[in-house]
C-alpha cells in the first residue's frame, strides 16, 4: 500500500511508478531497501508476487 494522502491533486486511476523513472525523478530498489531496513532483492520479489503487470 502506498500512502498518497500528502498529495492532493491524486486520484485512483492515476499512474504510479514504484520503483524506475518517471520524469526528472528516479527511485530505485536499493533506496527503498535502504528506507525498510533490507535488501533491495526482498523489496523486488515482493512487489512481483502483489502487483500485477502492465504494459
Amino acid at each position: 500500500m502506498i500512502d498518497v494522502t500528502h498529495i492532493p491533486q491524486a486520484r485512483m486511476g492515476d499512474e504510479v511508478v514504484l520503483i524506475g523513472h518517471q520524469g526528472e525523478a528516479t527511485l530505485t530498489a536499493e533506496e527503498i531497501a535502504s528506507r525498510l531496513g533490507t535488501i533491495n532483492y526482498e523489496v523486488v520479489s515482493e512487489l512481483l508476487a502483489r502487483v500485477p503487470r502492465v504494459d
